[in-house]
């Protein structure tokens, strides 16, 4: 295949592409299909991995999944006789787990996606 010029004199076609860009379409796909299976194997490593949090100087603690199923909540008895402080300390536990699972979640996905972005 003949390339094209521009007026310029630049190349308009052929394998001169970007360094580390795979050359051809084919590629592509193969790598956007790896990429695609880390993520689905992603989410099973997801179900596992367990994030921690604790709240009110360790008076509550809160277990849970990186696929948010909370697996335990630990707390110390006299919080319960304050149900104000409880609700409040809860409140807290859940939203800073939340956060911190999403944290967790986006740093693998991230890794995963730059691993294969062609550009780097």
């Amino acid at each position: 295949m003949k390339k094209m010029k521009s007026f310029g004199g630049r190349n308009l076609g052929g394998a001169s592409g970007a360094p580390g860009m795979p050359k051809n379409f084919a590629e592509l796909q193969r790598l956007q299909t790896k990429m695609e299976e880390e993520l689905k194997n992603l989410e099973d490593v997801f179900a596992t991995e367990e994030v921690e949090v604790e709240v009110g100087g360790g008076a509550m603690k809160i277990v849970a999944t990186c696929n948010r199923q909370v697996k335990d909540i630990v707390y110390e008895s006299d919080v319960l006789e304050d149900q104000e402080m409880f609700k409040d300390l809860l409140k807290a536990a859940i939203s800073e787990l939340w956060q911190k699972v999403d944290e967790v979640r986006e740093k693998k996905t991230d890794e995963i996606i730059a691993k294969y972005n062609p550009l780097g």
